[in-house]
Order: structure tokens, then sequence, then C-alpha cells
């Protein structure tokens, strides 16, 4: 009984570290869907005539999340150096006003916190805060990354990434089991 119970212990805590991971996508062009089948587009914000990049796109309403619960996000675009394209800070994540317009930002239904920023020359970063809005799924949510330049039709890929369960959860839940399959021991052998 003991084997038992520690095998199933093993295999619910690989089930579990199983559920973590990244989901990997990448596109190119003006629009188009990347994994798990999100629709993105280079297109016009209204304000500055020049291409941004957006799921569904940047001003083009919500669009619906198709996989597994995400707290992170990491995009990096293949901008040619010197060419003057870049990725530039406008309103970087301060707030998602309750619908996909303006700004760098991404948000999640209740939309009631955008995502943390993080900015590199031609990678962006989006983390749930801790306690804010987690993409779950069939969220309405939307991503807008604003441009220098024109990089309509450069390639792109990144991460989407699950949480990770955290070591004390997995421990607790690993102990709860152990209790269960020794009291269950226990009723076998009276």
């Amino acid at each position: 009984m003991r084997k038992v119970a520690g095998l199933l212990c093993l295999v619910l805590l690989a089930s579990m570290a199983a559920v973590a991971g990244n989901i990997p996508f990448s596109g190119l062009g003006s629009s188009g869907v990347v994994n798990p089948g999100q629709p993105f587009a280079y297109n016009f914000d209204g304000v500055v005539f020049e291409p941004d990049w957006g799921i569904p796109g940047v001003g083009a309403t919500l669009t619906t999340w198709s996989g597994p619960t995400t707290d992170q996000s990491t995009i990096t675009f293949d901008l040619a150096p010197g060419s003057g394209i870049s990725i530039h800070p406008m309103d970087m994540g301060t707030t998602c006003n309750g619908g996909p317009f303006g700004g760098t930002v991404f948000c999640a239904s209740p939309y009631s916190q955008p995502w943390n920023v993080t900015l590199t020359t031609d990678s962006i970063t989006f983390t749930a805060l801790p306690g804010g809005d987690l993409l779950i799924n069939e969220d309405p949510f939307f991503v807008n990354i604003l441009t220098g330049g024109d990089p309509n039709g450069a390639s792109f890929s990144g991460d989407w990434v699950t949480p990770v369960p955290e070591p004390s959860g997995i421990t607790l839940f690993g102990s709860a089991i152990l209790g269960l399959a020794g009291v269950f021991r226990r009723k076998l052998l009276l």
C-alpha cells in the first residue's frame, strides 16, 4: 500500500508540473494568427501614422484567449539595426482604458490592472501583477505595442508563460495524498 501511495503521489506531482510551461509563437507579415490561435495585426492606431503591433490589433476591439491560464508573455521583433524602427515607451502600461485603445499595454478581463511592462531594444515582456488579472481561457483581452518607424511585416517570436505551481502548494497537496493513503491503509488492516 505504501508503494502504491508513493507512486500515486509521484504521478500527481508530475502531472501538476506538466501543466506549467511555455506556449511558443511566431509570425510574419501584416496580419495572421499565432499559437494557440490568437489573431495579430500591424495596423494604425489613429494617433501616429505608423503601423503598431497588437493582438488583435491596436484599436481593433478585443480577442478571446484560447489557451491555458497565463501570467506572462514576451514578444521579440526582428527589427533591422539602424533602420530607425523601435518599440517606443509611449504610455507604457499606464491604463487599460476599458478597451484596446492607446499605449503599450497588455490587459486581460476584467481590466482592473494592466500588466507590468519590461522593454529592451527589440523585445517587450508583459507580466501580470501578483493578485492582478491573469489571462484565463475564454477571457477577452488585448495587447498593444506602439512602434517608431515602420515595422510593418517584421518577423517576431515569443512565448505565453503558464504559471508554475508553487512548491509549498505541491508539498501540501502531496502531504494530503499521503495522509489519505495512511487512512485507507489503516482501514484495510482493521
